[in-house]
């Protein structure tokens, strides 16, 4: 059974109007959403967005119960055509969790864990993206350097992408035994440098695989302009790549802006909660030990 994360600290700052429009762009088994509903009104509303067509019995199953709640299985990165295509107003809240769920990781027809018991390498969380196939099978050694060493901090990625190299001039690439021999073969497991580069491995080819880091982006642009003033923005990040991505647009979003012609110094469009993203507590960490990791960023709309 998959554990929503930080869920009570989630549901005491995702509110800002109990009869607004809300946003579940992660939706996933539907935890934080089910939870949060209990925190609407009558006459709010609730979207729910993934990319994932395995969640969409758990979306049904919410929707049955809740008239408050609709799912759409999309890339998040849809959100705003979605908004101008139904003349919606504008958010007041808007979550995204970048966590890979419980049903993720276990799903045997797909590999998102290197501990999988599926065969076949599988990566893509739904239709759209580029198959791990492809990229193991097709990507030229430069290109395979960069993913290593870009999504997954490999420092001997070099090393990694020679032995692919050589593997695949004699078979393709398909299986997860397969991917598992040649990081093996390339001796980079005991290098105390990498922290698991089996699980950083598989990381990397699955951001590569959805496109993972663009998307989140885009929809972080689509977010702030979709949100009404103090409307609320919650983002659960799980490792460096997303904080970086998150810091990079709290910098251009949440800081003054000085106009010396013109004397003005214009304040930040949105606000951080304690300047510091929110920690899950040490009893969350003891019960649900993929907490460990997580951050919750609580940002509220200041201006247009």
């Amino acid at each position: 059974m998959h554990i929503p994360v930080m869920l009570r600290e989630v549901c005491e700052n995702w509110l800002s109007s109990a009869n607004g429009i809300y946003i579940d762009c992660t939706f996933g088994c539907g935890g934080h959403s089910k939870e949060f509903l209990k925190s609407l009104g009558v006459n709010s509303r609730l979207i729910g967005m993934d990319v994932d067509p395995k969640v969409i019995p758990y979306a049904e199953e919410l929707s049955s119960q809740d008239s408050r709640f609709s799912f759409l299985n999309v890339n998040y990165t849809s959100m705003r055509n979605y908004w101008k295509t139904n003349s919606l107003p504008p958010a007041d809240g808007i979550l995204f969790d970048l966590g890979l769920s419980t049903l993720q990781l276990k799903d045997e027809e797909r590999t998102f864990s290197y501990n999988s018991s599926s065969s076949t390498l599988e990566l893509r969380f739904g239709l759209e993206g580029k198959s791990v196939y492809e990229i193991l099978n097709n990507y030229p050694p430069k290109k395979l350097n960069w993913i290593f060493k870009k999504y997954g901090n490999i420092s001997e990625a070099e090393r990694l992408t020679q032995t692919i190299i050589q593997f695949r001039k004699n078979t393709p690439i398909t299986e997860v035994n397969q991917l598992k021999e040649i990081i093996e073969r390339s001796k980079i497991l005991n290098k105390r440098k990498n922290k698991n580069p089996m699980k950083l491995i598989f990381q990397s080819l699955r951001i590569e695989c959805n496109n993972e880091l663009n998307c989140f982006k885009e929809a972080l642009r689509q977010a702030a302009e979709l949100l009404k003033v103090n409307g609320k923005l919650l983002i659960i990040t799980f490792q460096s790549l997303e904080d970086e991505i998150v810091l990079e647009w709290k910098r251009q979003n949440s800081s003054y802006i000085k106009i010396p012609e013109m004397g003005e110094i214009i304040p930040p469009r949105f606000t951080l909660k304690s300047n510091s993203p929110l920690l899950p507590s040490r009893a969350e960490i003891e019960t649900n030990w993929a907490s460990r990791s997580a951050e919750l960023w609580v940002f509220t709309k200041t201006r247009e």
